[in-house]
């Protein structure tokens, strides 16, 4: 009978007490399980993203919704691999087998066309209306001024054009244009098309380590480029090139996390967005010089690896502005903020908690370690425990008096079978209650 009443009273506390705190990346439905595999932004309300099964996804209302419209397009060839717009009406999507699709009218209709000898398309830069590049497997890179009626093109390396991205500042002859291999940067300009000069990253050489993505910021300022630094255990790694660099330099204080990093956006010359394996995204407002995970400041662990909603890979990331963005990865996940990833509450790493708070542990479902925070207003005796379905105690993480403030604390399920459990934190009249589920 108490083992009756302690789980109905735990369970009504789980209902009752729950808070959500103020997140500030959102998850959205996309309407697929399939890979995205990258997204852009016309304007603050208006994006497209695309996907592994052919989807072209466009929203005009910031996400709420999202029309696949490639599903009634029996001409795409799956899959979809970059997207790009040189202004709100043209566009460009790229796949495997030369596929390619155009648009003239932002996205609403979409037209075929197709890269010769069938190959693998992996990027596109449209410079202009119905001027674009696309680079591909085994180094070629296609140009066309006419929408993709008829091509030229040339291999400049061995290895795969990952990216292609422009210089977005302004110049005087010939418009930068850059093509990304795993190990080096193609540089050329536009009007006209000269000779691709390549410079090798200084990653280069060492195993397991490669470039995934660059940009420049919106406006001049330093390029950047995301990747992995290999060997046994990945590392994110981000290179920059300032205007006063000669070579490209590894920018990553404050970046503490293993994982990839595969996509950049830099809507400003001081603030700069990465994304990668994991649910990583990290954020610079400074110019690349240091760097912070999304997260409001009161739920900021070491490394950042928590506070997007999703451990899933993100793929691609996008800002319109420095606030605006959307990101996509694996299994369908779209990711969408309007305040640049802060929650919504002063981001101030000084300022004390309001009330109690209790969050959601991250990751959940979790699979041997999950992270639990939250904050109390004032100095108290805390308990936080973790209770099994039937209402036993299984696990005591805290019982102490704690300063006021925000706190973390891991639980490590390694030798507790699968199944849901609550975790309830109570300081004095108090308590909060959760439920995680442990899956392994």
């Amino acid at each position: 009978m108490k083992t009756t009443i302690l789980v109905l009273s735990l369970t009504i506390s789980l209902l009752i007490n729950t808070i959500l705190l103020p997140a500030q990346w959102f998850q959205q439905n996309s309407g697929t399980t399939q890979s995205l595999t990258d997204v852009i932004m016309l304007d603050t309300a208006t994006a497209i993203a695309v996907g592994a099964d052919g989807s072209i996804l466009r929203t005009t209302d910031c996400g709420s919704t999202w029309i696949d419209v490639g599903a009634i397009l029996s001409f795409i060839t799956r899959p979809l691999k970059a997207v790009d717009f040189c202004d709100t009406l043209n566009g460009v999507i790229v796949g495997e087998l030369g596929g390619i699709v155009v648009t003239s009218n932002g996205g609403k209709n979409w037209l075929p066309r197709y890269i010769p000898e069938n190959r693998q398309c992996l990027s596109v830069l449209n410079t202009y209306p119905g001027h674009f590049y696309v680079g591909a497997d085994s180094g070629w890179v296609y140009e066309t001024a006419d929408t993709g009626k008829t091509w030229t093109s040339e291999k400049i390396s061995t290895e795969p054009i990952r990216a292609l991205f422009e210089w977005r500042g302004t110049y005087i002859l010939g418009l930068p244009i850059f093509a990304l291999t795993p190990y080096s940067l193609f540089r050329n300009q536009q009007f006209p098309l000269n000779t691709w000069a390549e410079t090798i990253l200084p990653f280069h050489g060492q195993e397991g380590s490669e470039a995934f993505n660059g940009e420049f910021c919106n406006g001049g300022g330093a390029g950047f480029i995301v990747g992995a630094l290999g060997d046994y255990v990945n590392q994110p790694a981000i290179l920059r090139k300032t205007l006063s660099d000669t070579t490209w330099q590894i920018a990553m204080t404050g970046v503490a996390a293993t994982g990839k990093l595969l996509g950049v956006s830099a809507p400003s010359a001081n603030v700069i967005y990465v994304c990668g394996t994991g649910g990583m995204i990290y954020q610079s407002t400074d110019g690349g010089d240091t760097w912070t995970a999304s997260l409001p400041a009161c739920s900021r662990p070491t490394g950042g690896l928590a506070g997007t909603p999703t451990t899933q890979n993100l793929n691609a990331i996008y800002f319109y502005d420095e606030n605006h963005g959307f990101a996509v990865g694996d299994s369908g996940v779209i990711l969408h903020t309007s305040n640049g990833g802060l929650s919504g509450i002063d981001d101030q790493e000084n300022q004390l908690p309001m009330k109690f708070l209790l969050r959601q542990n991250y990751p959940n479902p979790f699979n041997q370690s999950t992270t639990i925070s939250f904050s109390i207003p004032t100095r108290s005796f805390v308990s936080l425990k973790v209770f099994d379905l039937s209402g036993r105690e299984v696990s005591s993480l805290i019982a102490e008096e704690l300063p006021a403030g925000e706190h973390i604390r891991q639980w490590n399920a390694a030798g507790f079978p699968s199944g849901i459990y609550f975790y309830r934190l109570q300081s004095g009249s108090v308590a909060f209650t959760k439920k995680l589920v442990l899956l392994k």
